[in-house]
């Protein structure tokens, strides 16, 4: 799990040895304000102070939020997916695929293509990278 927003602020500031009011300066604020983003006391902070804290501290504004981006390999493996065919044209539906009722299928394998089917494209590739890299995981090391 990745730290949220208020802790990954704390972890930079410290990190640049800066003090809180040398960022409440910085974003021209309160010193209390920056305190409580610390402490998660506020948990929506404006767009453009997230922008200004990420560029105060070198980082991403990404980053900061806590969206992790998929790794190279990741990205190769969906991409090659992709080159391959995978997402273009509709995707079938069960019956087209031959795969009529759950009873056919174990009840793992009918819920995990439940939750598939109900997913946007965007999130069916992030699941197939994730997959893929599951994959990789067991068959170097037989560990998942």
């Amino acid at each position: 799990m990745t730290k949220p927003l208020n802790e990954r602020i704390k972890q930079k500031r410290l990190a640049a040895g800066l003090t809180l009011l040398e960022v409440a300066d910085y974003l021209g604020v309160k010193e209390a304000t920056v305190q409580r983003y610390e402490s998660g006391n506020i948990k929506n902070i404006k767009y453009e102070r997230i922008c200004k804290l990420a560029e105060l501290f070198h980082c991403s504004p990404t980053w900061l939020m806590g969206f992790e981006l998929p790794s190279r390999e990741e990205s190769e493996a969906v991409a090659a997916a992709i080159g391959a065919g995978l997402f273009s044209e509709p995707l079938p539906t069960r019956a087209e695929a031959s795969v009529g009722d759950d009873a056919q299928l174990s009840r793992e394998a009918a819920e995990l293509l439940r939750i598939y089917e109900a997913l946007d494209v965007r999130r069916r590739v992030s699941l197939l990278a994730f997959a893929y890299k599951l994959e990789e995981g067991s068959a170097s090391d037989g560990s998942v």
